[in-house]
């Protein structure tokens, strides 16, 4: 996968504005990381071969203590929307 670090940093900079601004009360968060999950799913398999999906999953898992130090998985008692 080709990697421009500085548009994806762009890019995410942008859509946290926007969503953070977006945000009113405290279940907003999770109602928000659930919709753009969702969207980004369809959105995926819309526009890419699940080999493509797979190679986009790799490099996130590859990267992703890169942008987010210290970056693990916790269990949490939230529980998701459907």
């Amino acid at each position: 996968m080709k990697s421009n670090l500085k548009r994806m940093a762009e890019i995410q900079e942008s859509l946290t504005k926007h969503i953070n601004k977006e945000l009113k009360d405290d279940e907003d968060p999770l109602y928000m990381a659930t919709m753009l999950l969702k969207h980004a799913m369809i959105l995926y398999k819309e526009m890419l071969s699940d080999e493509e999906i797979k190679n986009m999953l790799g490099h996130v898992i590859d990267t992703v203590e890169q942008d987010y130090a210290g970056f693990s998985i916790t269990k949490t008692t939230k529980k998701t929307i459907h």
